[in-house]
Parts: structure tokens; sequence; C-alpha cells
């Protein structure tokens, strides 16, 4: 892959940047490349363009990248309505082209960041903005030397670090070249280090999206429950494979001793990381060895309110027949129905008897109905599964 200079500079701009929680739609909507949402919340004014997050304080750009480079035209889109090209998006995007983690097409379509450096950069070449150590061009190929030859002759090259703070095996990892990391490793590089941004060795396994790269770091004693600063707003490297979908990963990590109920910057655990997005195989894994199914994340969701609102049904049932009334006590469900469950979801929940009970409250009933209402996406059969909980004894009206 041919990586384009970055020999551009965008005219200095006024950043009007508006902080939104973690949870907000937009943030959603940006990870998931969900163009028509964000398009519907701008143009009734219920978000900006410009929105940043309140905990990492990723703008909806680094968002949209943090759901996957794939997400280009979501990211052009926000650049096309207002939002600009942050530090963090632009070092992301270079970072992951440096890593083959771009495809061609990816990377041509995100000129619109890499040739766009934010303003404070002395420098607008990525690579020279690095200041890569010798050890490093070898492993990015960018020098001709052997890398058993830079080692023989400067031993200590196993710590030396670019300007993010990264080592050789950092680089060799990340590009899973595997006879490096054993001769690097061999040679006594540390395999616990971090980077100026809180990432380790071993998030670089994780995002290598190869077991064997993982594999050996484990095996040479790196920890699978990296300590990272809070103010560095990291995951972990269980909740990292979660979100990629990694079951391999999920596997080793948990092997090596990962923490299960470990929290991300926005409080959420790996559990609920599978509750959006992942399978029964990722859920029954983590369940099996002591995930915490009534776990409430710092937006007052627990995984089995998460699965509700993002409509995983194979997940969902799952939880239900795995969990127990004391799981679920406290948890508001009708209001979280009534704004995000689609009609599957509600027809799985209103079969349910252990929730018999939870679901049995006429004013949260009355009240969620004004919630249906108000959906961009309310319809009659939404209202007819709705209505399913007002039947069955779940609630009498009047006095009992």
């Amino acid at each position: 892959m041919v990586l384009p200079a970055s020999n551009m500079r965008p005219p200095l701009q006024l950043r009007n940047e508006i902080k939104v929680p973690d949870s907000a739609q937009s943030v959603r909507f940006a990870v998931e490349g969900n163009i028509d949402g964000l398009k519907l919340l701008f143009s009734q004014g219920l978000a900006s363009p410009t929105a940043v997050s309140n905990t990492r304080e990723f703008s909806l750009v680094r968002w949209a990248l943090y759901g996957g480079m794939h997400n280009f035209e979501t990211v052009k889109f926000l650049l096309n309505h207002g939002a600009f090209v942050d530090d963090e998006s632009y070092h992301h995007v270079w970072d992951y082209a440096y890593r083959h983690k771009c495809t061609i097409r990816e990377l041509n379509e995100l000129r619109c960041i890499t040739m766009n450096p934010p303003d404070k950069y002395e420098h607008a070449d990525w690579f020279e903005e690095q200041q890569f150590p010798l050890v490093h061009k070898i492993i990015l190929g960018r020098s001709s030397k052997l890398l058993k030859d830079e080692l023989d002759s400067n031993p200590d090259a196993i710590r030396s670090k670019d300007a993010m703070g990264r080592t050789a095996l950092d680089w060799a990892t990340a590009l899973s070249q595997l006879a490096h990391m054993r001769l690097l490793i061999d040679r006594g590089s540390p395999v616990d280090t971090m980077d100026i941004d809180g990432r380790t060795t071993i998030l670089h396994a994780v995002d290598s999206h190869n077991n064997e790269v993982l594999r050996i770091l484990l095996e040479a004693g790196a920890s699978p429950n990296p300590k990272v600063p809070k103010d560095l707003f990291r995951s972990s490297p269980l909740i990292s494979a979660t979100f990629g979908g990694l079951i391999g990963m999920v596997e080793l990590l948990i092997k090596f001793g990962a923490e299960i109920n470990h929290r991300n910057p926005e409080g959420r655990t790996a559990l609920q990381t599978v509750a959006s997005m992942q399978t029964v195989e990722f859920a029954e894994m983590l369940l099996n060895h002591g995930a915490d199914l009534s776990y409430v994340a710092n937006n007052g969701h627990s995984p089995f309110t998460t699965a509700i609102t993002f409509n995983n049904h194979a997940v969902l049932r799952h939880f239900l027949e795995r969990c127990d009334s004391s799981q679920l006590s406290g948890l508001q469900l009708l209001p979280i129905v009534a704004e995000w469950a689609d009609v599957t979801t509600m027809t799985i929940l209103a079969s349910s008897d252990i929730l018999k009970h939870t679901l049995a409250d006429r004013a949260d009933f009355i009240t969620s109905i004004n919630t249906l209402l108000l959906r961009t996406d309310y319809d009659k059969a939404l209202d007819d599964a709705f209505q399913k909980f007002s039947c069955q004894n779940r609630y009498t009206i009047g006095p009992s």
C-alpha cells in the first residue's frame, strides 16, 4: 500500500464544540455509521456535527472511525456538515494506515482527514512527526537493515521509543510480524509498555486481530489487565476484543486471567458490549466466567437493558434464560422498551414469565405510551406489540 504524503494544511477555523453524554444518540449513530439517523437529528436540531462526547471527548468523526474505517461515508458526511478534522481522528487514520488496518479504498476515501492535518502541527508529514528510530524503520519496512543486525550492534534499541512512546515490539505486534516479535522478546524487549495515549502492547495485539500475536505476548508474560491512567480513557483488552468480535482473543484473554467485569471509560463491561452488538457465543463465554448480568453502567443501563436498546434478539433471549428476578430488580423496563424496542424485542419480553412483575407497573405503562407515540418509526405494529404489556394481568386498571 502506498501511503500519500500529508502536505496540505487547512485554513484556520473556529471550533464550537458541544459536549454531549456518552449515551447520546448522535454518538451511537456515528459508531453505527447511521447517516440517516444523524441527518434526522441534525434536521430537528437535536444534535450538532461538532458534538464531543463527555468522557473521552471524542468528536463524532472520531466515533465514526471508532466504529470502523469502513465508516468513511459517515466521516465525509460529518465533515461536509460542519465537523472538523481533530487531532485524535487525524492520528487514528494515519496510525491505522501504517498498521495496515485500512483497505486501499478506505485510505483513499479518508484523504479528507489524512490530507488535512490539524493546525497545531509543525510539520504536515505524519511519518516524520513520529521521529522513528532506526529499529522502528526496520519494522516498518523503511530500512533494508536486518533487525538482528541492528539489535546485535545496538542492544538497547529494544527500549527505543518513537514520538508516541511506542517500542519496536509495539509496531511488530501491530503489524503481526511474528518472527520479529519473537526476536525482540528473546532480546529482552519489555512486553507491557504503554504509549502516550494509553495504548499498551497487549492492545496493539488485540488491534492486530491475530490470535497468535496475542498468544505470543501473553505467554511472554504480558498482562491481560494493563493498568492505564483513567485520564487516558482506554478500554481493557477484553472489552476491545469483544467490541471487535474476536472470539478467539476473548477466549485467550480469559484463559490468561482477564478481568471479566472491568469497565471501560464509559462504565460499560464486556458483557454490555456483547449486548449491544455481538452473539450468544460471546454472552455464554462471559457469563460462564462470572460476568455480572445485573451491573448497571454510568448511562443507567444493564446488559439486559442494553440488549433491549440495541434489539439484540438472540442475546436478549439468552439473558432471559440465564437471569433470575433479582438481577432485574430496580430496572424500569417499560420506558426503555417504549423508546427503543422493535416488535420482535417487545414480543420476546411480553412472553417472558420472569418479567411478569417487572413490567407490571400501571404508571410506567401510561407514561411509556406517550414515549412510544413520539418515536419516528411509530406504527400500528409497534403499538399492537406494546399493548401486550397491558394485558395478561400484567397490571390492573383501577383499585384492586
